[in-house]
């Protein structure tokens, strides 16, 4: 699964070679094998690409900007109780996730 997240990771930064930032431990290992240089960090807006959970609620509408202008985000999250409870529904994320973003076609809902 490795080869996945990297190629993700390459593509969210866009050649830019910049810094991304990731929230959570286990993910920085898997990341900072990607060539790209990885630190543990909360956001940031000097970041190439920001990798954060579902569940963040800080910094919500610097972190929509920061899309907006042109920075990746990567949003890892569990939505089993939400598939379970949504039988037969298109996996999108849930009304409830706390982070929109309607400006950018690779985080739309």
């Amino acid at each position: 699964m490795a080869p996945f997240w990297q190629n993700a990771i390459h593509w969210l930064d866009e050649g830019r070679r910049g810094v991304v930032g990731v929230m959570v431990d286990p993910a920085l290992e898997v990341l900072s094998k990607s060539g790209l240089k990885c630190e543990q960090t909360n956001f940031r807006k000097d970041l190439s690409v920001f990798v954060c959970t579902a569940y963040i609620t800080e910094h919500l509408e610097e972190i929509q900007n920061f899309v907006a202008e042109g920075g990746g985000l990567l949003i890892g999250g569990h939505a089993w109780y939400w598939a379970y409870t949504h039988a037969g529904y298109l996996p999108l994320p849930p009304p409830s996730t706390p982070l929109r973003c309607p400006c950018d076609y690779r985080c739309r809902t």
